[in-house]
């Protein structure tokens, strides 16, 4: 099977910066399930992603637990931990 194609996000398209800004206790699984699939692991960690509806479906779900920072030039050009 392919993979699809990101075409919500044009080649160096925009990018939205997500940080895990409460703890995971008490949470359910599928919210820390939907907070790993992010690429956040500890608070205050962030990830730089696409900005795409399913990106966007995602943050939704858990937005009493991340925010959306302010994507900077040195966050974009510094390069993510994420391997993208």
């Amino acid at each position: 099977m392919t993979q699809p194609e990101d075409n919500a996000a044009a080649p160096g398209g925009a990018r939205i910066v997500v940080q895990l800004v409460r703890g995971l206790a008490g949470t359910t699984r599928y919210q820390r399930e939907v907070v790993k699939g992010l690429g956040l692991r500890r608070l205050g960690a962030t990830a730089s992603r696409p900005d795409n509806p399913m990106i966007r479906g995602m943050v939704r779900r858990v937005p009493h637990l991340v925010r959306i920072v302010e994507a900077t030039e040195t966050q974009e050009t510094a390069g993510s931990a994420d391997g993208e």
